[in-house]
């Protein structure tokens, strides 16, 4: 497969939190009422989303999609909360009071953070991160749709990248840090492309940074796996089954 080797130098590794919806002391149960689904769905937490329980599609047949996302199958998801949006860097300042960025940049994606800090940031807001299959479903819903909007490629659905800043492409990556410069960021204000929306109503779920979620990759501790694609890489990136691979302790 090809992974994203260079998540960590346009720092693109952002985040969403989920929160599981507990019933009785589990939150396996699939099968709701429209009244219960209706009282969880007004229940949700300020900023975030309900994702019912059931079917969903994971995974494609397409014949140009990596290895490791095939075959399509069913599954079954129980039902959780998710962010409606990446979380900015004004909230994580809240969390990491020495967080920086530069003027301006308060509702931009948090990025440069590296799972760890992302998984305690979770932890912090009485959260956690979604797992791939949560991270999916919230993004293509029920139906095995290739985008959060559908079936068909739409660039005008996906943040554009910002433009470039004065500073030479090198000065953004140190390679002895393993980590990216505070400097003018490439990505846009969360909900920039609201056209791009997934069914249940989350934005930025194709493009504008990738997003951190639970788990390694094959079950190798070095490397993680993040979702979503980002400004500045093509349309199959986008894919809302699409994986990509980093490091764990890279931004």
């Amino acid at each position: 497969m090809k992974r994203a080797a260079i998540a960590a130098i346009i720092g693109a590794a952002a985040l969403f939190t989920a929160l599981a919806v507990q019933r009785n002391g589990s939150s396996t149960a699939l099968h709701l009422s429209a009244t219960a689904i209706a009282r969880e769905r007004a229940a949700a937490p300020r900023g975030m989303v309900y994702v019912g329980g059931g079917d969903c599609v994971l995974g494609s047949n397409d014949e140009d999609a990596d290895d490791d996302v095939k075959p399509a199958r069913r599954a079954n998801v129980p039902s959780f909360y998710i962010d409606r949006a990446e979380v900015t860097n004004s909230e994580f300042r809240r969390f990491k009071p020495a967080h920086a960025f530069p003027p301006g940049e308060k509702t931009l994606p948090v990025t440069n953070v590296t799972y760890d800090e992302a998984n305690a940031y979770a932890g912090w807001a009485g959260k956690r991160l979604p797992t791939e299959e949560e991270w999916e479903k919230a993004a293509r819903g029920t139906d095995g749709r290739r985008y959060p909007w559908g079936d068909l490629w739409g660039p005008a659905r996906v943040a554009s990248r910002a433009g470039k800043s004065s500073r030479p492409a090198e000065a953004d990556f140190d390679s002895k840090a393993k980590s990216c410069r505070i400097g003018p960021s490439r990505v846009r204000p969360v909900g920039t492309a609201p056209a791009g929306v997934s069914p249940y109503g989350c934005v930025d779920m194709a493009g504008n940074a990738w997003e951190w979620v639970q788990g390694f990759y094959h079950g190798n501790p070095k490397q993680r796996i993040l979702r979503g694609g980002a400004v500045g890489y093509g349309e199959r990136a986008c894919r809302a089954y699409n994986r990509a691979v980093e490091g764990s302790g890279v931004t």
